[in-house]
């Protein structure tokens, strides 16, 4: 009896985790949400029509000041725009280089951990609920090996409540699956529309690129070799 006991006590337990894990599937999945709706720019063509105008009079402050605005402060595309702007007087290889680290590591390097703990949680759903349904058999059937008797109802309500380990394992499992294929999806897109937009922002710089210039940080840039300004791309 007392490894019976043992044994349903270890059901329970495997019921509680599945619920643990379906609160934290949830829990992530809403960050995803918010994290990616923060990130995302709607109308970039007014941050990029400001970014390029600043720069054509040289105010390369005032347009770094803009990208950290309230407005834009958690936007992907400005944060990237105040860091090649940072640092324009290293060249657009340099530039580059630093606008890849900045997207990895400052924007999506939380989602992508995120996306992980989802992609466990679908993993482990099933895999946990089936190892609840395997215990609660095994008490099921020492039940029915100790009893005199086998009482058809006690057997049904054990076997039912076995199964429904393996059921909310894979109602876990199947909206997770969903969550994270979507919010792969929607990651990717952000990605593709910044890096496009970046390019925008690039051709405005590429003019800038000379031997030695000024850092932006020093104020007002050398008036000789004033930049010919390039349109942004539609």
């Amino acid at each position: 009896m007392n490894v019976i006991r043992i044994i349903d006590a270890f059901g329970y337990i495997i019921y509680v985790a599945l619920g643990f894990l379906a609160v934290w599937g949830v829990y992530n999945g809403i960050l995803l949400y918010r994290t990616l709706s923060k990130k995302t720019l709607r109308d970039p063509e007014q941050l990029i029509k400001q970014v390029q105008e600043l720069c054509q009079a040289r105010k390369f402050d005032a347009a770094v000041s803009v990208c950290q605005s309230s407005i834009y402060w958690h936007k992907a595309l400005a944060q990237l725009i105040a860091v090649a702007l940072r640092n324009s007087d290293k060249g657009l290889t340099k530039i580059k280089q630093l606008l890849v680290t900045e997207f990895h590591t400052e924007v999506i390097a939380g989602m992508e951990n995120r996306l992980a703990s989802i992609s466990t949680i679908v993993r482990m759903g099933p895999l946990l609920g089936l190892l609840g349904t395997v215990a609660s058999m095994i008490a099921a059937f020492n039940r029915i090996g100790g009893a005199e008797q086998v009482n058809p109802r006690a057997l049904a309500s054990d076997i039912s409540l076995a199964l429904w380990a393996t059921g909310a394992g894979l109602l876990i499992a199947n909206p997770m699956m969903l969550i994270g294929n979507d919010v792969h999806a929607r990651l990717r897109k952000l990605r593709d529309r910044t890096e496009r937009q970046l390019q925008d922002i690039l051709e405005i710089l590429e003019p800038l690129e000379s031997p030695g210039p000024a850092p932006i940080s020093r104020g007002v840039r050398a008036e000789t070799g004033t930049p010919r300004a390039t349109a942004s791309r539609s």
